[in-house]
């Protein structure tokens, strides 16, 4: 059996990253920028712009049986959605899961080989909200 070259960490985002790309032209957003290099805890990797609204979408992948998860903490979620409000943006979460489509079974469709067919889990955009400051925080 011949060995395949396996996708990195990186690379895995990077897919995340266009897979959105393309999901977003798709439902007509207009890509402004994409940058999987992007500093995770205080950039988005993608801007677009839609009828009017310019957004931030933050995004995550993960390889099966697992989906893209926001793990970096409060402080984070915070710092993109502020940089977002700073900008006059909307602020988007998207989880995304790949799974090897050449793979038959569950340990098969986790390994993330380069250059293969995928299967992708991705069920919508989560918009990314700060809690409202109460009344009573502001006296």
């Amino acid at each position: 059996m011949e060995e395949r070259e396996l996708m990195t960490p990186a690379d895995i985002h990077a897919f995340g990253v266009e897979i959105l790309y393309k999901q977003l032209e798709k439902d007509g957003w207009v890509i402004d920028s994409a940058d999987v290099l992007a500093d995770i805890r205080t950039e988005p990797q993608l801007v677009a712009k839609k009828e009017g609204e310019l957004a931030f979408f933050v995004v995550r992948t993960d390889v099966h049986p697992k989906r893209g998860r926001f793990e970096e903490g409060m402080e984070a979620f915070e710092t993109l959605v502020r940089h977002a409000k700073a900008h006059g943006a909307s602020c988007y979460f998207a989880s995304i899961g790949i799974a090897n489509a050449e793979g038959k079974t569950d340990e098969e469709m986790s390994v993330p080989v380069k250059g293969v067919g995928y299967n992708v889990q991705f069920d919508g955009l989560i918009r990314m909200e700060l809690p409202p400051e109460s009344a009573d925080a502001a006296s």
